[in-house]
């Protein structure tokens, strides 16, 4: 069995602060460190549940908009956890006062796919997303990762999302 750890409290609020309080769709999390041969370098598994759209009338089902927002909500707060306990060799220059200000503006979209294979209740549901390899790129690092998301009656989506977390110069030195 893998190694597993409960994300702090303070770090995931602090994630999750540039959110709108109803769009805060991450409840809890925790992290997983691989088995030996695993095809991932770290695994966050989450509790998510949304009360209400914050942009549409209640189609019934999660849809595309909020995978991505469960997405990046749970890989914001994987990055900011691996940052602070050193957990990924191409970000352990980064620390996490440089993290927070790299979060909206550096991590990046590079190619994203998602499958709904059945329809999935948007109140209360889990996800998890892995960081399956990363390289850095001298002006970024490229960041390859899955994530899938499952609610209590079968409904299930996944997905394959590279990011690109940019490395330009920080205006007041990132607090290096």
């Amino acid at each position: 069995m893998s190694a597993s750890k409960q994300v702090d409290a303070t770090l995931l609020a602090r994630v999750l602060e540039p959110y709108k309080p109803k769009c805060r769709y991450l409840l809890s999390a925790r992290c997983e460190l691989p088995e030996d041969g695993a095809d991932h370098l770290v695994r966050l598994v989450g509790e998510l549940g949304i009360e209400e759209s914050c942009y549409i009338e209640d189609t019934g089902h999660f849809n595309a908009v909020e995978f991505n927002i469960s997405y990046n909500q749970l890989i914001y707060t994987l990055l900011g956890h691996c940052v602070t306990n050193a957990l990924l060799e191409d970000l352990a220059d980064m620390n996490l006062a440089e993290y927070f200000q790299r979060q909206l503006p550096d991590v990046l979209i590079h190619r994203f796919s998602s499958k709904f294979r059945r329809p999935m209740a948007a109140r209360a549901y889990r996800g998890q997303v892995e960081i399956n390899e990363t390289a850095n790129r001298g002006r970024f690092v490229l960041v390859k990762t899955t994530v899938s998301f499952e609610d209590d009656a079968g409904g299930n989506s996944s997905g394959e999302v590279d990011l690109a977390i940019l490395r330009r110069p920080l205006e007041d030195g990132g607090g290096q």
